[in-house]
């Protein structure tokens, strides 16, 4: 294929031996397969990226409280056995580590590592 873009970075793609003057009735500049890529698909924004990461914080979050609530029920009533009280330490410290991110800095996150099940 090659590519074109015209004055508003509307892209066309045409096959390699059709002339773009026979289809495209505006003016146009050959591009590369790579300029159309970034035309069609443009890098996400900082609010974007700000938005994006502060939804996967979130999903993370409700992870931990899935992966605990049975945890906190056996604490609680005073059933939980030694190695379950770990997980569920591990789990709280993970917490305290994704709750500690600031998304403000996204696409540059280092997300904490989850514990082992």
């Amino acid at each position: 294929m090659k590519y074109y873009k015209d004055k508003n970075d509307v892209v066309y793609a045409l096959n390699p031996d059709e002339d773009p003057i026979a289809w495209i009735d505006v003016k146009v500049i050959e591009i590369s397969e790579n300029g159309a890529d970034i035309l069609l698909r443009p890098q996400p924004t900082k609010e974007q990226l700000i938005e994006q990461a502060e939804a996967q914080k979130q999903y993370l979050i409700a992870e931990v409280q899935t992966e605990t609530q049975m945890l906190q029920t056996k604490l609680a009533l005073g059933r939980i056995k030694d190695d379950e009280k770990a997980r569920l330490n591990a789990w709280l410290d993970y917490l305290d580590e994704l709750e500690a991110v600031d998304v403000s800095t996204a696409p540059d996150i280092i997300w904490p590592v989850k514990p082992v099940a």
